[in-house]
């Protein structure tokens, strides 16, 4: 399972490219969401924003404020898509490390 690690405060902005085969994946028609979770308790739904429908490529983010309220720790995350036809599918779980930021007001 991957992990990222990540400092509480700052901004969060993964850039993602869908692919199968090696091949980009259209996500023009899909919805896509992701959050993250320490066990069952919700601590974030990271905001989605389709950059390049037909290269397959999004981004997840989450402001500075927001990772400022998380608790610091491992949490679990996966990336949930749903197509054109109402199929669901997720990716492998990772793993969220928040760290302490040490420069902070």
């Amino acid at each position: 399972m991957a992990e990222i690690t990540h400092k509480k405060g700052d901004t969060l902005e993964w850039v993602i490219s869908l692919t199968e085969n090696a091949a980009a994946v259209d996500i023009s028609d899909f919805s896509i969401r992701a959050q993250i979770r320490q066990t069952s308790t919700l601590i974030a739904t990271l905001t989605t924003t389709i950059t390049n429908a037909s290269g397959g490529v999004f981004s997840l983010t989450a402001t500075a404020t927001n990772t400022a309220s998380w608790t610091v720790g491992t949490h679990s995350c996966d990336i949930e898509f749903t197509d054109n036809s109402g199929d669901v599918f997720s990716t492998e779980t990772f793993k969220l490390k928040l760290i302490d930021d040490i420069t902070y007001d």
